[in-house]
């Protein structure tokens, strides 16, 4: 092969293995770019949702802050008061025998009784003392007694409780939240809580009634009222998801799935 045809072979393997190298070398710095880049995407991610749950429980302190003083408002002041009338009161009934104060003294005493209630709902201490089953029993027992509602309670036989207190009290509100909305719009007479295993560390509390229902395809168009809205985003805190089973006249149930938490003991 002659002199000058080689040279330029050899040229073209040398050029040739130049830009394969130079292609390899953007490849590489493509695919560093692109990592870096994905990497940066979650670390973003991860702080905006370690902000929303920052932000999320300092809201939520400030609503148990302010839960705690209206209860022990309710309880040291108006309840005190009320207390103060129906003394006065029975103390007139036995000055004027003739006048009957029995159905205003039985009203009273309902009054004081319900904000009694009232103040022990909001009182978060209070869940810690009773445990979330003896809570979540208690809110049934409530509406029992209004003589609107028919329920039933069923949970494992062994302790229900979170490792931390702030997850109970989260679940308890969620459920108050539930509660609040059956009674709002769900035209129920019935309502029930089952709390049942799937796992060694994954428990379903379902919440049912047998109210009128509605279309969950609202939900997918994110039509949801400021109640449900509440109910998503602390079940996201307790690592917790959220389905909604529901259709027009045939009653509504709402599971929370609680994931990861070592809830039995």
């Amino acid at each position: 092969m002659p002199k000058e045809q080689e040279g330029i072979l050899v040229t073209i393997v040398v050029a040739s293995v130049f830009f394969v190298l130079i292609g390899i070398f953007f490849l590489i710095l493509i695919f560093f770019f692109l990592r870096r880049q994905r990497k940066y995407k979650m670390e973003k991610e991860e702080m905006r949702n370690r902000f929303e749950q920052t932000l999320l429980k300092t809201q939520l302190e400030i609503q148990e802050h302010t839960f705690n003083y209206i209860s022990q408002e309710i309880h040291d002041n108006i309840g005190q008061i009320l207390s103060l009338v129906r003394i006065n009161l029975n103390v007139l009934a036995e000055n004027l025998p003739d006048v009957h104060f029995e159905k205003t003294d039985d009203l009273l005493g309902k009054v004081i009784r319900d904000l009694r209630t009232l103040s022990h709902n909001l009182n978060s201490n209070r869940l810690q003392e009773i445990g979330i089953v003896e809570g979540l029993k208690s809110l049934l027992q409530q509406l029992e007694k209004t003589g609107k509602y028919s329920t039933e309670f069923h949970a494992p036989n062994s302790s229900l409780s979170f490792v931390n207190n702030d997850n109970s009290l989260i679940l308890y509100r969620m459920v108050q939240e539930v509660l609040n909305n059956i009674i709002k719009h769900a035209h129920a007479s019935k309502i029930v809580i089952d709390i049942e295993p799937k796992g060694p560390q994954s428990h379903l509390l379902k919440i049912s009634d047998n109210g009128r229902g509605f279309d969950t395809s609202k939900l997918q168009e994110n039509k949801t009222g400021i109640g449900l809205q509440n109910i998503f985003t602390r079940a996201k805190m307790i690592n917790s998801s959220v389905s909604i089973k529901s259709s027009e006249q045939e009653g509504t149930t709402i599971v929370f799935e609680i994931n990861n938490q070592p809830i039995l003991k």
